[in-house]
């Protein structure tokens, strides 16, 4: 019995380290040009993938509360992706919003959830996936929390200082 338990606890270890890999895609930016998970992807720096709309008005506070973080703190390892899931009946109004918001990142456009639903199959906005460098998901956010960027801050990867570098 005692080794059934530990071969279970051992199994239950291993499967949780393991981080799951980012679903990727291929999809139009605003603006006509086409974008992908891949090419979003850095080393040594993480991207938060921020899935909104329009009409949601937690979303639009929490892009506000992201890019002004990642904009106040350049240094940061963070890169910023946000991907659009306004229908089409309401897709007209993506580009005013960015603008009335006064907000420059990326925006993905996703009308038809292909994306979405396949990191949330929920389909709750907003909605935010923290991508490492390796593609795999650290964290995801359902809902807006004003101290989210602060448990974004302990999943970014650590600067590699020259003090750290042995030769």
């Amino acid at each position: 019995m005692r080794r059934h338990v530990l071969a279970l606890a051992l199994l239950l270890f291993s499967a949780s380290s393991f981080a799951k890999p980012a679903p990727q895609f291929q999809a139009e930016l605003l603006g006509g040009k086409r974008t992908s998970l891949k090419q979003n992807l850095k080393s040594g720096r993480s991207l938060i993938l921020c899935f909104w709309a329009t009409w949601c008005v937690p979303c639009l506070q929490e892009l506000k509360e992201v890019s002004s973080r990642i904009k106040e703190n350049p240094s940061l390892p963070l890169d910023m992706l946000s991907i659009n899931v306004d229908t089409s009946e309401t897709a007209s109004d993506v580009g005013p919003t960015m603008k009335l918001q006064g907000f420059t990142f990326p925006v993905v456009l996703d009308p038809k959830h292909d994306i979405f639903s396949k990191y949330q199959a929920a389909k709750s906005l907003p909605f935010s996936a923290l991508v490492s460098p390796s593609g795999e998901i650290e964290k995801t956010f359902s809902g807006y929390d004003e101290k989210m960027f602060d448990e974004i801050k302990k999943h970014l990867p650590t600067p590699v200082s020259s003090s750290d570098i042995k030769l």
